[in-house]
């Protein structure tokens, strides 16, 4: 098997970064893993279930040892498939915060708030950035002023958010946690890297709130199903990303819901339906 679209980068003497072809789902943005240090390193991510092959051929491309750690920012397939096939073929730990439950990444060491990896002349620190993922979280490196996001935030645009493991709620805390730290560049999981990375996040912030206005008002305007908002919120929306943009919607209802501005109407069948409320 062959990685075909592959493509490989030098950050720097000791991070490297490869693009693996996305094997599932139905945008197939391809997912960034990386390398980080040259000898004893670790990976961030492990990307589609190919077995392996795109990795070990950028550890072939770059010169570099296998890592002996492999980090997964979170359990999507996207992300994590090609984990236990290349702790075959490398021995590397596995690593995967306990809250992301996967039958496809089971046995992996936990991780947890303030855990700090050390590679190369890098030092990686946890951040539990749930959200996009039940179990997401984000690494973050003093020296670089570096964030390697996962799903938090993406090179492409905006991230979506589909329950129940989606949270808006916990994802725009997130957005919130990350910020507080300095941060210049953020490598995320798909898409080209991000400068200016803390001007990006409060984008990204502000984004958030102000779709949920418009949500907001939408459902004060008389529509009161997450198909009718989405409808008019994304007129044009194509059809491989139809089921993210609703679950995105729906993400900002159960929000709005949890402030106490609309109220969900159970209407049977399992479709809500909604009803503003007075903004507080």
């Amino acid at each position: 098997m062959s990685s075909m679209s592959s493509d490989f980068e030098q950050i720097s003497d000791e991070l490297f970064r490869a693009s693996v072809p996305n094997l599932v789902g139905r945008i197939g943005q391809p997912t960034n893993v990386y390398f980080v240090g040259r000898r004893h390193g670790l990976l961030v991510d492990a990307g589609s279930d190919d077995g392996g092959v795109a990795v070990t051929e950028a550890i072939e491309h770059f010169g570099i040892d296998p890592p002996e750690k492999v980090i997964l920012t979170h359990a999507h397939q996207d992300h994590a498939g090609a984990a236990m096939a290349i702790q075959q073929a490398t021995g590397a730990e596995r690593y995967l915060h306990p809250d992301a439950t996967s039958t496809d990444v089971t046995g992996a060491q936990p991780l947890s708030a303030g855990q700090l990896f050390e590679a190369g002349p890098y030092r990686l620190t946890v951040i539990e950035t749930p959200g996009h993922a039940v179990g997401h979280i984000s690494l973050y490196e003093p020296g670089l002023k570096a964030l390697f996001a996962g799903d938090l935030l993406s090179g492409f645009g905006t991230i979506s958010i589909v329950p129940p493991a989606g949270s808006m709620r916990d994802y725009m805390a997130s957005l919130h946690r990350v910020n507080e730290f300095e941060i210049d560049i953020i490598y995320p999981g798909h898409g080209p890297a991000i400068i200016n990375g803390n001007e990006r996040i409060d984008q990204y912030i502000e984004r958030r709130e102000s779709r949920e206005r418009e949500i907001f008002d939408a459902v004060a305007s008389g529509l009161d199903t997450s198909e009718a908002v989405t409808a008019l919120i994304y007129p044009e929306v194509q059809p491989n990303i139809q089921r993210a943009a609703e679950g995105t919607v729906r993400a900002h209802l159960i929000h709005l819901a949890e402030q106490g501005r609309i109220r969900v109407l159970d209407a049977g069948g399992g479709h809500p339906r909604y009803v503003a409320c007075q903004k507080p």
